[in-house]
């Protein structure tokens, strides 16, 4: 779903663009769990890599990677394996609150690792970046929402979960 989502995205000029991508980050967390959620992502980077589009708009390569958003795709195997982590840990225990706040949490590091890359690659202020990131808040908001319900929705028809 990451990769099929990628083309539907709204330019922000400097910044990445708003996609559903970490909708599915965080759901692959919580549905996958942190080892193989974290390899879904590197996965998927790793095609990005290679050159198939799988990147916001359909792109791909090497150098979307190391250019400015590279962080943003790179925070998604963390972020992943975070949100997978914490479900393991019995951190969420199926609480609608727990989940919402792991979940922020995950979209704050996306942010962090995102707005630390950018800075280095355009030799650029951290905090000055890292403050343009409100632009995504009322969209993320509104993945952690999504991506709550629907976990909380087909968690019990899920058969298998590493432990």
């Amino acid at each position: 779903m990451l990769a099929a989502t990628a083309g539907i995205y709204i330019p922000l000029g400097a910044l990445p663009p708003v996609t559903l991508q970490t909708l599915f980050v965080l759901l692959s967390g919580l549905i996958l769990g942190a080892s193989l959620g974290a390899l879904s992502m590197s996965i998927y980077v790793l095609l990005g890599v290679i050159g198939l589009p799988v990147f916001a708009g359909f792109n791909g390569g090497l150098g979307v990677v190391i250019g400015q958003n590279g962080g943003f795709l790179i925070s998604f195997i963390v972020v992943s394996y975070f949100v997978g982590f914490m479900k393991n840990r019995k951190i969420i225990n199926n609480d609608f609150w727990h989940l919402i706040v792991v979940l922020a949490i995950g979209s704050v590091l996306v942010y962090m690792i995102g707005a630390s890359y950018l800075a280095f690659v355009t030799d650029s202020s951290y905090w000055l970046i890292l403050a343009g990131m409100y632009v995504f808040f009322p969209g993320d908001l509104l993945k952690i929402l999504v991506a709550t319900y629907v976990y909380l929705r087909i968690r019990p028809h899920i058969t298998y979960e590493r432990s």
